[in-house]
């Protein structure tokens, strides 16, 4: 099983049915099935009569206010797939975009994460994709965070990533940064786990005037030095520690 984890709140939830939809259109590879961890965050949940009645869809509310990267870890909790995928709820899967990152992992025991590539769509209709940094196929451990200290730019949208659940929980789940935790965590997890880069589009990125990533707030938290340096930092404290112990650190 791959669980699809989606956080959201009522306020800015407009798109869920997209993702929905796009879900339902998904054929998972045979004796594969998916189920979608919907977490709510927030004080006045209101998602729930937004998804239909359907029992592969498992709906949570907190009933506080956490923030995304505790979201995700409640619903990384509850999730039962051997696999979780990260899809954020006014975004969705392509035509086969979900088999597509989950078939290379089935298939290949040492991998422990895929992405592929994002289409993103603008509010008037216009889309672009991002080219691709690496050829298809496996990732060696620490190659992300390295691409991204040398660029200072992320390869590809860690948010669509699908990781095996077991190493996630391994790791810590999702990191308490202030912003770009998908990005944080692929870039720390794929220090340790080699992964697969799908030569495909998978998923499309909506961006729309509410969104909660396009504010300039938000924005200006997400660029800040000690947010974006994290992965900087990570990669380097690594490097420390394998060098004191004569290899790379363990887990």
């Amino acid at each position: 099983m791959v669980s699809v984890i989606t956080p959201t709140q009522a306020r800015n939830a407009d798109h869920i049915g997209a993702l929905w939809d796009s879900l339902t259109a998904q054929s998972l590879p045979p004796g594969w099935e998916w189920e979608w961890l919907v977490q709510e965050d927030g004080p006045a949940p209101g998602v729930r009569d937004r998804l239909p009645d359907d029992p592969r869809i498992r709906y949570d509310a907190l009933g506080v206010q956490l923030g995304g990267a505790a979201t995700r870890n409640v619903a990384l909790a509850r999730a039962a797939g051997d696999l979780v995928a990260g899809m954020d709820h006014d975004d969705w899967y392509e035509p086969g975009g979900l088999p597509a990152l989950v078939t290379p992992l089935a298939g290949d025991p040492g991998a422990a994460w895929s992405c592929g590539r994002i289409r993103w769509r603008n509010p008037d209709g216009a889309s672009w994709v991002k080219p691709d940094v690496f050829p298809p196929g496996r990732i060696e451990p620490a190659v992300i965070a390295e691409t991204f200290v040398r660029t200072d730019d992320f390869p590809f949208p860690a948010a669509i990533a699908t990781y095996r659940r077991t190493h996630l929980v391994a790791h810590g789940g999702w990191p308490a940064v202030a912003r770009s935790a998908d990005a944080v965590l692929l870039a720390a997890f794929s220090t340790h786990w080699p992964g697969v880069w799908v030569d495909r589009v998978v998923a499309t990125y909506r961006r729309w005037p509410a969104q909660h990533t396009v504010q300039p707030a938000d924005i200006a938290i997400r660029d800040l030095p000690q947010v974006r340096g994290v992965i900087g930092h990570r990669l380097a404290a690594e490097r420390t520690l394998a060098a004191e112990s004569g290899g790379r650190p363990s887990r």
